[in-house]
This record gives C-alpha cells, sequence and structure tokens, in this order.
C-alpha cells in the first residue's frame, strides 16, 4: 500500500502538468491561429496598401493642383469681367472727349460745306463744327452694343462664380488625412511569415511534449489501476522512472510556458503589424475616397459650365471686336480732327498758290499783247513798204493779221480769288 500511495501521490502533478500543458496547447494553437490569420490579412492588403502609398503623393498634388486651377478660374472670372468693363469705361471717356473736341472746333473758311441750311424766318446759319460730319447714330450702336455684350458677360460670369464658388466650398468640407511617412515592403511581409513559421516550430515541439506528458501519465494511470486490481508490485527501478519523469513534468511546463511567450510575442508582434497595416489601410482609402470626391465635384463643376463657359468666351472675344472697331473710331475721329488743321493750312497755301498763278498769267498776258502789238506793227510796215510792189496773187497770205494767243482757264479758278 504503501508503493500505491506514492504512485497516487505522483499522478496528482502529472495530471496538474498535463492539465497545464493542454492550456499551454490551445494558447499556442489559438495565438497561431490569430498570428496566421493576421499574416492572410497583411498579404492580402499588402498590394492594395502599397498602391495606395506609392499613389498617395500623386493624388494630393492632383488634388491640390484641382482646387488651385478652380481658384485660379474663380480669380480669373472676376478680373476678365472686371477688365472687360473697365476697357470699356475707358473707351467712353475717349470717346467722349473727342466728340467734346468735334462739337468745340467750328469750321469758319467759306470754302467748306456746311450741312446746315439758313433758318427760314431769322436766315441765320447753325453753327458749322467738325462733329457735323461723323456719324453720331454708328456711335451710339456701338456703344448699345459693347454694353449688351458686357451685360450678358456679366449675367454668365456672376453665375459661373458663384457655381465655382459653391464646389470650392465643397472641398473646402473636406477632410483629406494627412499622408503618413511610411513604407511597407514585400520583405517585411516575408519577415513576418517567418515569425509565422517559428510560432508553428514552437507549436509543433509543444505538440511532442504534451504527447510525452500523456504517455506519462497514461503508463501512471495503467500502473496504479494494475496495482489496485490485480495487487502486483511494482519494482524500485520501475518507480524511479515514473518519479523521475513526474519530476520532470515541472520543468517541462516551465520550458512550454518560456515557448508560448516567444509564441505570444511573435503573435503580439505580427497583430500590432496587422493593425498598422489595418489602420494605413482604413487612412489610405479614406484618403483616396476623399481625393475622389473632390475629383468629382470638379469634374461635374466642368460639365455643368462647358456651354456657359463656350458663351462666356465667345461674348468675351465679341466684346473685344466692339472695344476695337470703337477704338478704330476714337483712333479715326482724332486723326480727323487733327486733319482739319491741315486742311486748313492747306487752303491757305492753296490761296497763295492760286494768287501767285493769277500775278503769273497776268504778266503773260500782258507780255502776250505786247508782242502781238509789236508783230502787227512790223507786219503793217512791211505791207505799207513792199505791198504795192507785190503781186496778190504771189503770197496772199501776206496780208493776214498775227495769231492772237489767249490763256484758257481750267476748273473752278474762282474758289481761291478771296
Amino acid at each position: 500500500m504503501a508503493t500505491l500511495e506514492k504512485l497516487t501521490r505522483l499522478s496528482e502533478p502529472s495530471i496538474q502538468g498535463a492539465q497545464a500543458v493542454r492550456k499551454i496547447v490551445k494558447d499556442a494553437e489559438d495565438l497561431l491561429k490569430q498570428s496566421k490569420r493576421d499574416h492572410v490579412c497583411i498579404c492580402e492588403t499588402h498590394p492594395k496598401l502599397a498602391f495606395l502609398i506609392s499613389d498617395s503623393h500623386t493624388q494630393l498634388k492632383l488634388c491640390a493642383s484641382l482646387e488651385s486651377n478652380l481658384r485660379q478660374h474663380l480669380a480669373d472670372l472676376e478680373s476678365t469681367t472686371q477688365l472687360k468693363e473697365q476697357q470699356a469705361d475707358d473707351l467712353r471717356q475717349e470717346m467722349a472727349t473727342i466728340i467734346e473736341l468735334l462739337k468745340d472746333r467750328e469750321v469758319v473758311e467759306n470754302e467748306f460745306r456746311s450741312p446746315h441750311m439758313p433758318d427760314s424766318e431769322s436766315g441765320e446759319v447753325k453753327k458749322h463744327t467738325l462733329y457735323d460730319h461723323i456719324d453720331q447714330e454708328a456711335v451710339d450702336a456701338l456703344q448699345v452694343r459693347v454694353n449688351d455684350c458686357l451685360n450678358e458677360l456679366r449675367i454668365i460670369g456672376d453665375a459661373n462664380h458663384e457655381q465655382c464658388a459653391q464646389a470650392l466650398r465643397k472641398i473646402d468640407g473636406i477632410i483629406i488625412p494627412a499622408a503618413e511617412d511610411i513604407s511597407v515592403t514585400w520583405e517585411g511581409v516575408e519577415a513576418i511569415g517567418k515569425l509565422v513559421d517559428e510560432s508553428q516550430s514552437a507549436a509543433d515541439e509543444i505538440a511532442q511534449d504534451v504527447q510525452s506528458i500523456d504517455h506519462h501519465c497514461d503508463q501512471l494511470r495503467d500502473t496504479i489501476r494494475d496495482m489496485e486490481l490485480e495487487g502486483g508490485v511494482l519494482s524500485m527501478d520501475d518507480y524511479n522512472v515514473l518519479l523521475r519523469d513526474t519530476n520532470e513534468v515541472s520543468g517541462i511546463v516551465a520550458d512550454l510556458d518560456e515557448t508560448l511567450a516567444g509564441v505570444r510575442r511573435r503573435a503580439d508582434e505580427i497583430n500590432v503589424r496587422f493593425l498598422q497595416y489595418s489602420a494605413f489601410y482604413d487612412e489610405s482609402t479614406r484618403r483616396f475616397a476623399a481625393v475622389a470626391q473632390i475629383a468629382e465635384i470638379g469634374q461635374q463643376y466642368v460639365q455643368d459650365v462647358a456651354s456657359e463657359q463656350m458663351q462666356y468666351a465667345a461674348l468675351a472675344s465679341a466684346v473685344d471686336t466692339a472695344l476695337e472697331d470703337m477704338w478704330g473710331l476714337v483712333s479715326w475721329y482724332r486723326q480727323f480732327h487733327s486733319a482739319y488743321d491741315g486742311l486748313i493750312a492747306e487752303v491757305h497755301r492753296r490761296r497763295q498758290a492760286q494768287r501767285e498763278l493769277l500775278g503769273a498769267i497776268e504778266d503773260m498776258r500782258a507780255r502776250l499783247d505786247a508782242v502781238h502789238v509789236e508783230e502787227l506793227r512790223v507786219r503793217a510796215a512791211f505791207v505799207d513798204r513792199e505791198g504795192p510792189f507785190l503781186p496778190s496773187d504771189l503770197c496772199p497770205f501776206i496780208q493776214d493779221p498775227p495769231p492772237r494767243y489767249t490763256i484758257e482757264e481750267a476748273g473752278d479758278a474762282g474758289r481761291f480769288a478771296s
């Protein structure tokens, strides 16, 4: 009975050790399953996360470029319309100035034709100015054309401005997660796989130790049963083997606890990496979704204002054309005003030339008359002296008087007589 009692005392630590080992085995298996699950998720997430990380800077750059272009477009809309309106205001002022100059410049020369008829009652003639020779209706029509184009330009520009501002407000309301400076490489994934392999090897070792402890417990249980049923005798050598194996259980459990700690450490490391991957992927996905939303807002804005942009550009071109036409009129009127000074000088020059020409003509007429009188005298003297002795049929024309030369006028010679 003493031997049986000893064996019974050996069974208690052996059973406790076996229970502890089974718990270690279960914990190791659970940790290994978690590590494998985390590793699979990391492997599946890696290519997607690597792409999102590598493309994140391009996405953010494109997003910033889109927002910058929208803000620049917003500023351009305002500045373009204001510029056209300022150009139109400057042109109106220039036109008004030159019109006043033409109204103030009176035409006083008699040679210039006035469009005004004398008053039927008073006989007075309205003041004749350079303004009487321009087409005011054409000027007014051109200004109306400019104003109409500017009004339509302002309406479309304001509507486009509001749509662009609304798109920017939507973009401002989107929060883009900051891009973390992280690196995910396939070498890191392979390192995690190695950790899983190490944990698998450790779990296999634990399983082998469990088999050894179970075999010891089975031997101990069978021996006790045999002795209880058959009253057998256990040799001291067999007892010492069972005692040695029982004493080794606690050491085995301690070693397995240390092995389990390694499995747990690797599982924690893998799980941390998995959580990092998950967090990075979620953040990158949110960033990508935010960028996609901003791109969609920009694309929608472009689609919404496409036709209006074409109309706006056409109106801006029409305004430019009308302004060019008005500037052409302003330039022509200024040249007209300047050319009138030259016209006055030319009229005075022609008067002087006419006076000089008339003086030369009178002098030439006097000389021609003197020559003609002298020729009459010479011919008459010849006829008186020699004529009586010459037969009339010999030279009939000898009695003819000399030809008389005159100066004829072509054109309105009296226009510059005064």
